[in-house]
């Protein structure tokens, strides 16, 4: 399945190289500092139609609202057209192509590719994480001390602000060194080929997290919800790091929890 799916996110990638000369074609607000381009629905538009030609049958839940999938049970496409759309918008080149599967509630499969660098990553369940075809893992991480990490602010959410922000200056005075780049895929992928220690972020939608789970968990990486749970994907709330040990530091100081 893997290559297929790599073969239908480089085909929308080529649509955002397009754009990215070209410009994005018109531009709505959906929500609260939420966009929608032309381009977003050229690319879901194109995945799609090449997913039902691929794979007929299987339905897929997608960010502009494509797709038959509506529940949480069985085998479906979890599909996000072009995640970092504002980034996209001011010519800020973070941005990328996720397509996941999911069995029952669980990202098994994850293609995520970064049309501007090239970077294809990809990952099956119980066969690990690539990068253009080679291996990837994670980092070796262990403690919040020292941490190189990745978040994103809850800005669909500014109602649950206060609540990041103390987290956020927990983890700030904890660690070494954070980085706000703008698209929770790549913040996870990057994870999982060991460039950040982990990542976290509140107030995501299913298709941002699926296929970038997939891979970091196929990279040796730990993702949770903020409870340690496995309820991230449908919660909305993600921690994600290089290793269980860290994962619990991070979440640790989220919630204000002494681990001393």
């Amino acid at each position: 399945m893997n290559p297929t799916l790599e073969k239908i996110a480089r085909k929308a990638g080529d649509l955002l190289k397009k754009a990215r000369l070209e410009g994005p074609g018109w531009i709505d607000q959906k929500g609260l500092n939420d966009f929608v381009t032309e381009t977003d629905k050229a690319c879901e538009n194109l995945i799609q139609a090449e997913l039902a030609h691929d794979f007929p049958g299987i339905p897929l839940m997608s960010e502009e609202g494509a797709g038959e999938a509506t529940g949480r049970e069985g085998a479906f496409f979890l599909v996000d057209p072009l995640d970092g759309t504002n980034n996209f918008v001011h010519g800020i080149p973070i941005y990328c192509i996720c397509i996941g599967f999911v069995e029952n509630g669980r990202p098994v499969r994850g293609v995520v590719y970064d049309p501007i660098h090239e970077e294809m990553y990809s990952a099956e369940d119980g066969k690990g994480a690539l990068l253009n075809g080679s291996p990837i893992h994670t980092s070796e991480q262990t403690s919040l001390e020292g941490a190189f990490l990745a978040t994103g602010f809850p800005f669909k959410e500014m109602g649950r602000l206060d609540l990041y922000t103390r987290g956020f200056k927990r983890v700030v005075l904890g660690s070494g060194g954070l980085r706000r780049c703008g698209s929770a895929a790549l913040d996870m992928c990057w994870t999982a080929a060991g460039r950040f220690d982990g990542f976290w972020e509140l107030g995501l939608k299913p298709w941002d997290m699926a296929a970038g789970s997939a891979i970091l968990r196929e990279a040796g990486g730990s993702v949770t919800d903020p409870a340690g749970g496995e309820g991230f994907l449908f919660g909305g709330d993600i921690v994600a790091a290089a290793t269980v040990a860290l994962n619990a530091e991070l979440r640790a100081a989220l919630n204000g929890e002494n681990r001393s």
